[in-house]
């Protein structure tokens, strides 16, 4: 029988979880049939590792509702598993049951515990995933506990005699021990049950009632094992209310919890506690969030009641307090109490006056509180109390910025002139640009003027200035002032590179730089290409021919002097080339680094140094990889732009992608067919040949529900492809979905009328979905005037055709 029941449970629980997976996920499976008993036991699985509980799931259920047809469903495949001898193990059965016993049952799944932060104070404070509140069993049996049927007790004798007792308190609240009448138990402490009980043992055992140091003393101690279950009714405005079965070491704050708490209806302040009809205790939560009183917050007893009723006052407290939101108020309760409910003012809050709006009749009014004289002013539903924060001004602030050593704010005294702000300051750095300096002024809070000063005069005394309030000075760094030029050099250098130009730099300088010469340079002749201003707009250009100090050295007499932005080639020696390479990964015989030897080496050329492709290669995703020979420029011109700029912008960070590399669609079996084809390329230097494996697999990706990598199939249309990975998501641009083939090519859906024409898959292939343009809400004035007009124009050509 005890099997039966327990499956029977078991399958009630699988029964609420389905239902609330079902809740979570939108859809049940289709055909529950196809559903075995292991992975029943799966779900069951899942539901213990996500903290379920038997009552908390039946919760989602009854909370969320259930279609009738699915549950019958549902309800008939679980009853068939119940059938099955084989379905399960009674040692699996037992153990989930025990765990579902074990756990304080009410409503505390992350469903309700989700709403969090809620502006109404306390509300949250149910719906935290962090904290719990199943009562501790652990520990020292409280002194006010009452013993009651179902308790489990431990009576342990020693001393003169030794024994050990395991008893249960009855139905009737008795235990029974053999040989001595029942002793009533049901409603006594652990304390009074004790002296009851070594009253009763004194009869078999005589040396109870001796002293304590003689030698045939018998000592008696009782202990609670297991603490019995209590049918405890909540109702009311809470979220799930009904009858739980708690913990008999639970309180009224333990029963709340498993509710899930007051709804946004219910009071806060006055939990009721039902026992045999009457009112035994009222449970304030603010007092125990605020205070951590547990006043009314008792241990409950088998058929209590907790009643919850709606609220009776609110009001709503926002601006400089520190703990704004809406509070439930008492009648006896007033301004001061809703402070403290608060934790009082911010650090930037106008302390002195709050403003009340309040409904009076049919209208609403505000009023202006003084802070000191309205402490004891009463409060009533629906009040709206705003503490206003002080206003962001300074009196007495003036501020430096730019080429000074501390730049920052500073007190303005009496008297403190622009020449005293920049002394406060440390002074002027090497590089202030001292012909002109800026001072931002603002008159009356409102207009904003700019007074330009200069800074030589300002510190000679002569046009000095006296500062007022909020004046903020700006001193220029002459070195942002000024363009600065870069240097590039490139050719026969180990490093060729740009660098920025600085005065008095030679030729030999931005070699040593650049790495020095490489052995195949020619020093003899290099060419210095220089921008140059012509009025008549002929020439852009101005070229030189030099020779250098190969060797670098300083004993070379005078050198070419450099100017901002000159261009320098070093060339090769006659007949002497860079060395160019390549390589070749993937599913080659010899893959790795390979060396040009001719001009014209080609693809197919490369496949035959690495000893031709191995039997695993995918040769129709076969794809080039190419350097971007421009990427190294590009990316010094971003980070030139971002260093000059960022100082004004205050920007700090930069876009650095540009694309280092590029990715070159190739046809390799037309080239190993047929070296002479235009597919055949010519190698570059840095060309990476990519010859994959085998593919089996098109990755879907974009605007679908599910990205995926799904197995490539013949038949599958693109579509087909989209459908496995869950379909378009409410964001895609159907029309405008691509297919990325491994070798880089690209293809797109084409369009006829009203006909999409998607491109054909293959494996290794990447299926892209776009996402749709962010709509405008309407067409602006010019847009319609546009649309319009184009509408008038296209029907005078109408009609003109017609006649």
């Amino acid at each position: 029988m005890k099997i039966t029941f327990n499956r029977i449970n078991f399958i009630g629980f699988l029964f609420a979880f389905f239902v609330s997976f079902t809740l979570l996920s939108q859809s049940i499976p289709s055909d529950l049939n196809s559903l075995d008993d292991k992975e029943i036991l799966g779900y069951w699985q899942q539901a213990q590792a996500q903290g379920y509980t038997l009552a908390q799931v039946k919760a989602l259920a009854l909370a969320r509702g259930v279609s009738p047809s699915k549950i019958a469903e549902l309800e008939g495949k679980l009853s068939g598993m119940s059938a099955s001898p084989g379905s399960m193990s009674d040692s699996q059965i037992d153990t989930s049951l025990d765990i579902v016993k074990g756990d304080l049952e009410g409503f505390t799944g992350s469903e309700v515990k989700k709403e969090i932060k809620d502006p109404l104070f306390g509300y949250d404070f149910f719906n935290n995933v962090n904290i719990t509140f199943t009562p501790n069993i652990n520990l020292a049996t409280p002194a006010n506990y009452q013993l009651g049927p179902g308790d489990e007790l431990v009576i342990s004798i020693w001393g003169a005699a030794e024994n050990t007792y395991n008893l249960s308190v009855n139905r009737e609240g008795s235990i029974r021990l053999n040989g001595i009448a029942p002793i009533y138990v049901n409603g006594l402490s652990i304390e009074e049950a004790t002296k009851k009980i070594k009253g009763a043992l004194s009869r078999i055992y005589a040396g109870v009632n001796e002293r304590e140091n003689s030698p045939y003393k018998v000592f008696v101690g009782v202990s609670l094992v297991n603490v019995r279950t209590v049918q405890v009714d909540i109702i009311g405005e809470v979220k799930v209310p009904g009858t739980y079965s708690l913990s008999a070491l639970s309180s009224v704050l333990n029963a709340l919890y498993a509710s899930g708490g007051p709804t946004k209806q219910g009071t806060f302040r006055d939990i009721r506690l039902i026992r045999n009809g009457k009112e035994v205790a009222s449970f304030d939560v603010y007092d125990y969030l605020i205070n951590g009183s547990q006043e009314g917050n008792k241990n409950l007893r088998d058929q209590d009641v907790i009643i919850v009723s709606p609220y009776k006052s609110r009001v709503q407290v926002s601006g400089g307090v520190k703990r704004p939101g809406i509070y439930e108020i008492l009648p006896s309760e007033n301004l001061n109490d809703l402070l403290t409910y608060v934790s009082g003012f911010k650090s930037n809050a106008y302390r002195d006056r709050i403003v009340l709006e309040r409904i009076e009749g049919d209208r609403m009014v505000v009023k202006e509180l003084l802070t000191k004289n309205a402490l004891a002013e009463g409060l009533k539903d629906g009040d709206n109390l705003i503490v206003k924060n002080i206003i962001d001004k300074f009196e007495n602030r003036i501020e430096i910025e730019g080429a000074v050593y501390r730049p920052g704010k500073y007190e303005l005294t009496e008297g403190l002139t622009l020449k005293g702000l920049i002394e406060k300051s440390a002074g002027l750095t090497e590089l202030a640009f001292s012909t002109r300096a800026l001072l931002f002024r603002t008159d009356d809070n409102i207009k904003q003027t700019v007074v330009p000063f200069s800074v030589t005069s300002v510190m000679n005394g002569e046009k000095d200035i006296v500062l007022k309030p909020n004046d903020r000075v700006r001193i220029f760094n002459k070195y942002n002032l000024e363009e600065q030029g870069f240097l590039t050099i490139s050719g026969a250098v180990n490093s060729p590179d740009k660098f920025p130009y600085m005065e008095n730099m030679t030729i030999e300088d931005l070699i040593l730089l650049g790495g020095g010469l490489k052995k195949e340079a020619n020093s003899s002749v290099i060419d210095i290409y220089r921008k140059i201003t012509d009025d008549n707009y002929e020439t852009l250009t101005e070229s030189f021919k030099i020779a250098a100090n190969g060797k670098l050295t300083l004993d070379s007499g005078d050198s070419f002097q450099l100017q901002p932005n000159d261009r320098v080639s070093v060339r090769y020696l006659m007949g002497v080339y860079e060395s160019v390479n390549v390589s070749v990964n993937g599913e080659v015989s010899y893959p790795g680094a390979y060396s040009i030897e001719t001009k014209d080496e080609k693809i197919s050329d490369l496949v035959m140094k690495a000893g031709g492709i191995s039997p695993y290669a995918f040769v129709k995703g076969a794809t080039l990889i190419r350097k971007n020979p421009y990427h190294k420029e590009m990316l010094q011109n971003t980070t030139v732009a971002f260093l000059s700029e960022k100082e004004g912008s205050g920007s700090e960070s930069i876009d650095l992608n540009n694309r280092a590399s590029f990715r070159v669609g190739i046809d390799l079996e037309k080239i190993l067919k047929d070296p002479n084809s235009k597919h055949n390329l010519v190698l570059k230097n840095g060309d990476i040949l990519d010859i994959p494996s085998v593919m089996q697999t098109v990755k879907v990706d974009g605007e679908v529900l599910v990205p995926s990598l799904v197995r490539f199939d013949k038949s599958f249309t693109l579509k087909d492809y989209i459908n496995r990975s869950g379909g378009f998501s409410s964001n895609a641009k159907k029309g405008k979905a691509y297919v990325i083939y491994s070798n880089g090519d690209i293809a797109a859906t084409k369009h006829f009328l009203f006909f999409r024409n998607y491109p054909k898959l293959e494996p290794g292939a990447a299926v892209i979905i776009p996402t749709k343009p962010e709509r405008k809400d309407g067409l602006n004035t010019q847009e319609v005037i546009g649309l319009t007009t184009g509408l008038a124009t296209l029907g005078l050509l109408i009609n003109s055709i017609i006649k």
